[in-house]
């Protein structure tokens, strides 16, 4: 075939048959036994093998080594081939290293040949030309084909490898809308995270990145978002160093190296005008990110941000509704209003009031024994179990979040002959029924440990009002649970006090 031909007869055969076809050609053209092309990875430090062709087709089949991939440090010739981007030549019969003699005789040659690809000083990766009939050395008319050849495979390997990266980008572009899509419906910050972290491990072919995502806190500094599982308020405080600061302050993406010598690549998060933080991507690459991976991960961050955003906003808009979506008591939001208002009246007419703060024990161990959903129907459960041990239209109930509860309780005195005991009923009340839910069935039994404080004795204001009542829960919650703080008073055996000696009777 004329050799100005050649370029136009192997693009008919497609791009997939493209490496396949030049090995055969060169194979054929030089009447070899074997001929297979190596493509070189500088990520990885690897040359794979793409196209492998073989004078005998019952030979083909046992040795074909299409997918194999080996490592630049498993042979000094790679490395010559690959770093130095120098010819290795073996014949049998030549002054070989025994390693050398040894390896063209357990594969079965008599000559190899491995020569680079190269794209200027790039190297792309390796075509190897193997000879079993006979010892092979080529004429320089054959080494003059050859070069032509080699130069036809080096530019169709970089024309297949841009191909493959054209259509990786758009594959990544694809994935990036589909978790924008699935971003879009996450409102918390771990299920965003866990998803920007599964997207970002697949940013580079072949080379699996880790990502963080770091969050701006109001006083400056900076906290990372756990994964996925943990809770929603699960954020460690987190070193911002000057690389991430200025990629938030200037709001552009910045490059470095880790102490581990990983490539780390931070992009700001913005969204709404508001730089939220960042989004830190690290790879075991030699080289920085390229201008297209960078593409790509800003989108993956500026998604992130969206969705961040999103999140925040749904969770400042559900702090000011009045009624707790879970359980249908009021907020917590509403909660302080009402309290504030509550205090207010008790000091106008000088009528007592009472606070039970309550939390469910062992509430937060319920996700990861039964998972989410059932924890919900537990406090759904025990909210309807609340609601209905309290006055209708006079006292209120709240959610505070989680398993915390708050009741108030107007004209109420703090003392165990009132509040204290309405708090001890539903306490009792709440160790004594077995809860249960219409999809899951039977809950099972729980208990709950409450503080209680009241207004004017145990404070002057909201403020100290609801802070003595959490300290008094605390208490309970640290003498394990099921428990009222203060407790009521053992009940007085009159009957004992009747029988008891003169002496023990006041006069």
């Amino acid at each position: 075939m004329d050799e100005a031909q050649r370029p136009k007869a192997l693009a008919a055969r497609g791009v997939d048959g493209l490496l396949h076809a030049v090995v055969a050609d060169v194979g054929e053209s030089l009447d070899l036994w074997s001929v297979d092309l190596w493509a070189f990875s500088g990520d990885a430090d690897t040359l794979e093998c793409r196209a492998y062709w073989c004078r005998d087709r019952a030979a083909a089949l046992s040795g074909d080594c299409m997918g194999a991939v080996v490592g630049l440090d498993q042979s000094h010739d790679l490395r010559r081939l690959v770093l130095a981007a120098e010819v290795v030549e073996r014949h049998l019969g030549d002054d070989l290293s025994p390693a050398d003699t040894a390896a063209l005789t357990q594969a079965g040659f008599t000559s190899r040949i491995d020569v680079p690809l190269l794209a200027g000083a790039e190297v792309l990766g390796v075509l190897s030309l193997a000879e079993k009939r006979a010892v092979r050395r080529l004429t320089p008319d054959e080494r003059a084909r050859l070069g032509t050849l080699v130069r036809l495979a080096a530019a169709v390997l970089r024309a297949t490898r841009l191909y493959e990266a054209e259509s990786e980008r758009a594959e990544h572009l694809v994935g990036l809308l589909v978790t924008g899509h699935g971003l879009s419906a996450s409102l918390a910050a771990h299920e965003v995270v866990a998803a920007v972290r599964e997207e970002a491990a697949k940013l580079l072919g072949g080379v699996v990145c880790d990502a963080e995502v770091v969050l701006r806190r109001d006083d400056g500094g900076f906290s990372r978002v756990a994964a996925a599982g943990a809770d929603e308020k699960a954020r460690t405080e987190w070193h911002a160093d000057a690389v991430a600061r200025q990629a938030v302050d200037l709001g552009r993406p910045e490059q470095a190296r880790t102490a581990d010598g990983r490539a780390r690549l931070v992009l700001p998060l913005v969204a709404a005008e508001r730089t939220a933080g960042y989004l830190e991507v690290t790879a075991p690459l030699r080289r920085q990110f390229r201008e297209a991976e960078i593409e790509l991960a800003s989108l993956l961050a500026a998604q992130t941000a969206a969705a961040l955003e999103r999140g925040r906003a749904f969770r400042a808009l559900q702090s000011r509704s009045a009624t707790d979506t879970l359980t249908g008591l009021y907020s917590r939001w509403y909660f302080y209003e009402r309290l504030y208002a509550e205090v207010a009246r008790a000091r106008r007419y000088r009528q007592p009031l009472a606070l039970v703060v309550c939390e469910v024990d062992g509430e937060e161990d319920l996700t990861h024994a039964h998972g989410p959903a059932f924890r919900d129907a537990v406090l759904a459960a025990m909210a309807r179990l609340l609601q209905t041990s309290l006055r209708d239209k006079v006292d209120v109930a709240c959610r505070l979040g989680g398993g915390r509860f708050a009741l108030l309780l107007p004209n109420t005195p703090h003392t165990p002959e009132a509040a204290g005991l309405v708090a001890e009923r539903i306490r009792a009340r709440v160790a004594s029924t077995r809860l249960s839910n219409d999809e899951l069935g039977a809950l099972g039994r729980f208990t709950m440990s409450l503080g209680v404080a009241g207004y004017p004795d145990a404070a002057e204001d909201a403020d100290e009002l609801a802070s003595a009542a959490e300290a008094r829960l605390a208490v309970a919650r640290a003498a394990g649970g099921d428990r009222l703080e203060p407790p009521l008073p053992e009940p007085v055996d009159e009957d004992a006090v009747e029988d008891g000696a003169p002496g023990d009777r006041p006069a």
